[in-house]
C-alpha cells in the first residue's frame, strides 16, 4: 500500500513478521501464522507452546519455533522461513490430479489420491477435502513452495471433486481450487 515502507531497505520481501513497521501487516500476517500453526500442531501442542513461553528467555527469533516444535513434535523450520523469518508472498494451489479407486473388501470403500501443486513461493499444510455424494472428508497436505504434495483418504462412496484450501490458508488464487473427478463408467 502507498506511503508503507519496508522496516529494513527497499525491498518488500525484507518486510518480515521479525521487523516490520506496519502494524496492519504485523496482526494480519500473525494472526494467519497462529491460525496455521494452531491447525498444523493441534490445539494442546499450541496451548502448550505458549503456556511454556517466557518473555525473559526469549533471546533468539526461533524461541517460538523451538517451543512449538518440540510440543508437536515435528520439524516446521520450512513453515518459519516462509512464513516469519521472510516475507515469501503467498501460496498459490491448485489439485495437479486426483484418482480413485474401489478398495478390495466388505466395506466397498474407495481410495482417492489427490495430488496438490503450489506455484507460490510460500509454502503451507493445506487442507484437501473429497466430495461424494454422502458427504466430505479432509487431509491435510503438506506443499512446499514451487513442489507438489500428496495426500490419500478413504471415503465410502466415489468421489465427484477435490478441492484444495478451504480459506483457512491465505493464497494468492482461489480460482483453480476445484477439480471435478470424472465417472471412468461415464466418462
Amino acid at each position: 500500500s502507498a506511503g508503507v515502507k519496508p522496516a529494513a531497505g527497499n525491498n518488500p520481501s525484507d518486510n518480515t513478521l521479525l521487523n516490520t513497521n506496519d502494524e496492519v501487516y504485523l496482526r494480519g500476517k500473525g494472526g494467519f501464522v497462529f491460525w496455521m500453526l494452531r491447525d498444523m500442531v493441534g490445539t494442546e501442542a499450541m496451548q502448550r507452546s505458549l503456556a511454556a513461553y517466557r518473555v525473559g528467555a526469549d533471546k533468539n527469533p526461533a524461541y517460538l519455533q523451538q517451543l512449538v516444535q518440540m510440543n508437536a513434535k515435528r520439524d516446521l523450520e520450512w513453515f518459519f522461513d516462509d512464513w516469519v523469518y521472510r516475507d515469501r508472498g503467498l501460496p498459490e494451489f491448485r489439485v495437479d490430479a486426483a484418482y480413485s479407486r474401489p478398495l478390495l473388501g466388505p466395506d466397498k470403500n474407495f481410495l482417492v489420491t489427490a495430488t496438490v501443486e503450489n506455484r507460490g513461493r510460500a509454502g503451507a499444510e493445506v487442507p484437501v477435502l473429497i466430495h461424494t455424494p454422502s458427504g466430505e472428508k479432509s487431509v491435510r497436505v503438506v506443499v512446499k513452495a514451487g513442489e507438489k504434495g500428496t495426500g490419500r483418504i478413504e471415503v465410502p462412496v466415489a468421489p465427484d471433486k477435490v478441492m484444495v484450501n478451504d480459506g483457512s490458508v491465505p493464497e494468492a488464487n482461489m480460482d483453480n481450487n476445484v477439480y471435478e473427478i470424472r465417472d471412468p463408467q461415464h466418462p
